[in-house]
């Protein structure tokens, strides 16, 4: 599952429809248990589960990197995967992991509780730079390890190297002490972003950012330079639970999603996502060997909060209520309105949560009027790299310029620049974004896209009582009073409306003849742990 513009999607998602698997299409891949799986976009740079929360990376590091937790597909109940146990004090402010023993990294070195601490330690240094630093904010010591700086610049080395809330106890054993309690932070633990990296790859991660040293079920298969497939063997040493059944897996990066989508119908690959453009076809094109699912992606339009222009919430309502939800989610296909910021299969969605998504042109012109009107064009920014990129962009547009009377224009770049323009805070107007959960919780949701120091905070938002209330859902031990608090500050955000909720959707998948993907309503459709026929 890739995000509109390259961002974090989950792959959690909850099983709709198949077929029944038995069509004739057929990968290239060698051997009875190999499998060739397509992933539409753009090739990765490096492999490191510490500096990626995109969707291609993720899902590499999915048969690299074993987690310390996971979701049991057929229970959906967090159980443990490296980890012996997870055992929170009574506040839930004070967490201790104990390893199970034996395992190891792919290059022989055991695996031990310094290797999380340090590896942990290393990613929430500022300096370092590392995409998953904010996963660590909560955690007591983050502060002086991340002094202030201007939005969007890299921190300064600092003296303070550790974080003073992770503790080693002993070789199988450490502790985490969180700035406040935070319930959530078992399920937490499943994310790949957390995954320990061995001493040598510690000392000079750089030398090993292309040739990486794993702990999962898998390892490179041989050398692998940016651009090409990633080739993965079954790693014999893996002694962790739920090995997938594959004896080889390749990772080929085409970003073109029709492109994609050919090379499967040719029999190059065995498993591809459908792109919206096939939304009609894909049934007929592969009547035997495709899938459907929820997604748990959510999918939004993203204001820029360092543009001055966009500042008035008024003018964010407006744009909001000028935009058909229903004729947007019907050219999307397999896609329904969106009226909230959570995706609708997770514990706190509400329906009618969004004040501002109902389609109301009149509405739409008093609330721009009362905002003060719109200074020059809107700028839209879309991914060239999928093909309905500029489509969707126009689509929008459209809406803004007819319901609105506002000059729209378009700009096309690669998703890895707009992205880069964002986090510096130096990309021109809205763009298409995307998010789904590392771990199913409507905190997932909120704390990365809406705290005002989250990883994925694509509009560059910061409101402090939004921040308060969700530190007050994170220090609530109860899961029910819990999700009441993290409503409120969904209802903070919705207010603000720093972006535009769009669309949720359906996924649909093909799969060749030789497998069956996993199928879940826990943890989804997974090529990684097909079955072979």
């Amino acid at each position: 599952m890739t995000g509109l513009v390259g961002v974090t999607l989950g792959l959690a998602l909850v099983l709709s429809a198949c077929g029944d698997g038995n069509g004739d299409s057929g990968g290239s891949s060698a051997g009875a248990k190999s499998v060739v799986i397509a992933i539409t976009a753009d090739p990765l740079n490096y492999i490191n589960p510490l500096n990626e929360n995109g969707s291609p990376g993720i899902q590499v590091a999915q048969a690299m990197y074993a987690p310390l937790v996971t979701t049991d597909p057929n229970t959906g109940k967090t159980v443990n995967v490296m980890a012996d146990s997870v055992t929170p004090d009574k506040t839930s402010q004070t967490w201790t992991i104990k390893l199970k023993a034996g395992n190891t990294f792919q290059n022989g070195q055991p695996l031990t509780a310094k290797d999380y601490v340090d590896s942990w330690n290393l990613t929430a240094q500022g300096s370092t730079a590392w995409k998953n630093n904010g996963f660590f904010s909560k955690v007591e010591g983050y502060g002086a390890l991340n002094p202030e700086t201007p939005d969007g610049a890299t921190p300064k080395p600092t003296a303070v190297k550790a974080l003073s809330g992770l503790k080693l106890i002993d070789d199988l054993t450490f502790s985490i002490k969180l700035k406040v309690p935070f319930s959530q932070f078992g399920l937490t633990l499943q994310y790949l972003g957390l995954a320990p990296l061995p001493e040598e790859v510690r000392k000079d991660p750089d030398s090993y950012k292309r040739k990486p040293i794993g702990n999962g079920a898998f390892k490179l298969d041989g050398d692998w330079a940016p651009g090409t497939d990633i080739k993965l063997v079954k790693w014999d040493g893996y002694k962790g639970p739920n090995a997938p059944a594959a004896d080889a897996i390749t990772y080929r990066f085409i970003p073109n999603g029709d492109t994609a989508y050919n090379e499967f119908l040719a029999g190059t690959v065995d498993f591809v996502d459908v792109p919206s453009s096939k939304i009609k076809t894909f049934k007929t094109d592969a009547p035997d060997g495709w899938v459907t699912a929820t997604s748990s992606g959510a999918n939004y339009l993203t204001f820029p909060a360092w543009d001055q222009r966009y500042k008035n919430p008024k003018l964010r309502h407006a744009f909001s209520m000028a935009i058909d939800r229903k004729a947007f989610a019907d050219l999307v296909g397999l896609a329904t309105p969106s009226s909230g910021l959570i995706s609708p299969d997770i514990d706190g969605y509400r329906s009618d949560a969004c004040k501002y998504c109902g389609f109301d042109v009149t509405k739409a012109k008093q609330l721009l009027a009362e905002a003060g009107g719109f200074s020059g064009p809107v700028n839209i920014n879309y991914n060239t790299s999928k093909d309905t990129g500029q489509l969707f962009a126009e689509a929008l547009g459209n809406m803004l310029r007819q319901n609105l009377g506002l000059e729209v224009k378009y700009t096309g770049k690669q998703a890895s620049e707009i992205t880069e323009l964002a986090d510096t805070r130096k990309l021109d107007g809205l763009r298409l974004s995307g998010w789904g959960h590392d771990y199913p919780s409507i905190e997932d949701y909120l704390t990365p896209m809406f705290k005002s120091s989250g990883d994925a905070n694509f509009a560059g938002y910061n409101n402090p009582a939004l921040d308060k209330i969700l530190a007050e859902g994170d220090a609530q031990p109860d899961p029910e009073q819990a999700i009441k608090l993290y409503q409120q500050a969904e209802d903070i955000a919705l207010e603000d409306l720093p972006l535009i909720p769009l669309y949720a959707k359906q996924n649909a998948y093909l799969h060749s003849a030789k497998i069956d993907p996993r199928e879940s309503k826990y943890t989804g459709v997974q090529a990684l742990y097909s079955t072979f026929q």
